[in-house]
């Protein structure tokens, strides 16, 4: 069953529109709950999601959380299993080979929402690619990224932190509790947290 994002206490959908979208964390912050979270309420409201992270706990949270939907998602190990058929293609976890094909190969790539969870875990050729793609969240710890300085150079929509970086980014975070971000998207500006619904 999808758990809920608060924003100040408020019900709070990102839509395609506050697309491409920064997370950042440090471990066990809270962080990594949120952006499966966020993922999954966008594909449970039709979007089309291309998946990559580097464990397989994050692809079995969604599983979870996106519960009576399996016949729209696959699990992909090959790059000769990739079809545009499946509303979310799910990668196997740290295959940075099968994700560059999956980018070159599928035809609605730029249609997609393209989740990268634990940045941090990827090489710059991940990087190099995906910063172009226009439906991405980034979700991970920026500081240990090798391409933190590109990720700081681009322009999000959405930017949520719930670790303070070090890395200098567009906007600074008051003071955070445990598994609370501050989240700024468009108009939209606030403490966010996850409402656990198992």
């Amino acid at each position: 069953m999808l758990d809920q994002i608060l924003l100040n206490n408020e019900e709070y959908y990102i839509t395609e529109g506050g697309l491409p979208c920064l997370i950042t964390y440090a471990e066990k912050a809270g962080g990594s709950h949120f952006s499966i979270t966020m993922v999954a309420d966008l594909f449970l409201r039709g979007s089309r999601i291309l998946f990559l992270t580097a464990y397989p706990m994050a692809k079995e949270n969604f599983l979870k959380q996106t519960k009576g939907n399996e016949s729209k998602t696959t699990y992909i190990t090959d790059a000769n299993q990739l079809n545009t058929n499946s509303q979310a293609i799910i990668l196997e976890s740290g295959n940075e080979k099968l994700f560059l094909e999956a980018v070159n190969k599928l035809t609605d790539i730029n249609e997609r929402v393209v989740f990268i969870k634990n940045m941090e875990v990827f090489s710059d050729a991940v990087f190099d690619v995906c910063l172009k793609l226009p439906k991405l969240i980034l979700s991970g710890d920026i500081d240990k990224c090798f391409a933190k300085k590109q990720i700081s150079e681009k322009l999000f929509n959405t930017t949520v932190i719930f670790t303070k970086p070090e890395v200098k980014l567009t906007y600074e975070p008051p003071v955070l509790e445990k598994y609370t971000g501050y989240l700024w998207s468009g108009g939209a500006e606030g403490l966010v947290t996850v409402k656990m619904n198992n």
